[in-house]
């Protein structure tokens, strides 16, 4: 298992509620991730993202939205699984074996993706990610 607990700017709160650009402390310099925020930012832009949308990174994002307007089946949970597994791991930023991403149906026309980050000294980093369809 590997470390993720990295520093990097910080442009989510602590509710993963995406602030603007970036986010400054208090003395108007950039603040700065905590204890493995920096993982959970990179899980959740990969989730929202679609490919194509970060230029210098055009292979980053699971594409859910390709999924709207699909059936409520296993078989579009599945998809999703598969393609968030495929945004997280895509370049090594995450290893599958820490990642488990599941799709939980939340009404007729609702999943909800959570990715779930084991790392190796804070237990679990949960992502939820909803979508609908």
């Amino acid at each position: 298992m590997r470390n993720y607990n990295e520093s990097d700017i910080r442009f989510y709160d602590t509710k993963n509620e995406i602030e603007g650009d970036y986010m400054v402390n208090e003395s108007g310099d950039f603040a700065l991730t905590e204890q493995y925020e920096s993982a959970r930012q990179d899980i959740t832009n990969r989730m929202h993202s679609q490919k194509g949308e970060w230029r210098s990174h055009k292979w980053l994002g699971a594409d859910l939205e390709l999924l709207e307007g699909e059936p409520n089946t296993r078989e579009t949970g599945l998809r999703g699984v598969e393609q968030i597994y495929q945004t997280l791991t895509a370049d090594g930023r995450f290893q599958i074996a820490d990642i488990d991403v599941r799709a939980v149906p939340t009404s007729i026309e609702a999943i909800e993706f959570f990715a779930i980050l084991s790392t190796d000294k804070k237990g679990k980093v949960v992502v939820k990610q909803p979508l609908e369809l």
